[in-house]
């Protein structure tokens, strides 16, 4: 096997040969800690977002591991490797494709359009005016809102960090459709009822 120069290397190749060649790797306290960190050879050379975030882990786990040597812990114990592997594993969370994260991106703001669709589309029924031009108008508010806040899921490399990013959304722009359906639904009922 021919030998590649460092220049040579491509970004994915160049991280992959970060993280073998790290200490903590090649004495085999990545694997004992349990860390996901071992097995990035699978790993195509081009998911550079993926190898990324790995490699935030790493050097995570490589702090941590210093800081746990430095209190005068013996890291070469499986069972103190296992124990920090679960807190590093816990802190960092689990890295994910980008592909993944652009899906949970796509996901979000296709519920958003619809959601706000709906929404304003039940004034529609209340103004007796075109229905389609409301959902049409509301769907519009939904990518709006998508693209200033959805997309952000998009950079996100960790499954947690994409559900956190999903939860403060639709904790933030939930209540405003609920509202905007609400009030609307409560005008339509009462103009059926007594108009």
């Amino acid at each position: 096997m021919k030998t590649k120069r460092i220049e040579d290397l491509s970004r994915g190749e160049f991280i992959k040969a970060d993280l073998y060649s790290r200490s903590n790797a090649m004495n085999g306290k990545y694997k004992t800690g349990q860390l996901g960190l071992e097995e990035f050879a699978k790993i195509r050379n081009s998911d550079i977002f993926f190898l990324e975030a790995l490699q935030k882990k790493a050097d995570l786990a490589d702090k941590m591991i210093a800081e746990t040597e430095a209190k005068g812990k013996d890291t070469t114990d499986s069972n103190i490797m296992k124990e920090l592997g679960e807190e590093i594993n816990a802190f960092f969370g689990t890295p994910i494709h980008r592909s993944e994260s652009i899906i949970s991106a796509v996901f979000e703001s296709l519920m958003l359009m619809a959601l706000y669709g709906i929404a304003i589309g039940i004034w529609g029924f209340v103004f007796k005016k075109n229905i389609l031009e409301f959902v049409i108008c509301g769907v519009i508010v939904g990518f709006i809102i998508s693209l200033l806040f959805a997309f952000m899921i998009a950079f996100e490399r960790t499954k947690e960090r994409v559900r956190s990013k999903q939860a403060w959304i639709g904790t933030m722009w939930g209540p405003v459709v609920i509202i905007i359906g609400g009030v609307a639904s409560v005008v339509l009922v009462i103009r059926l009822i007594f108009f």
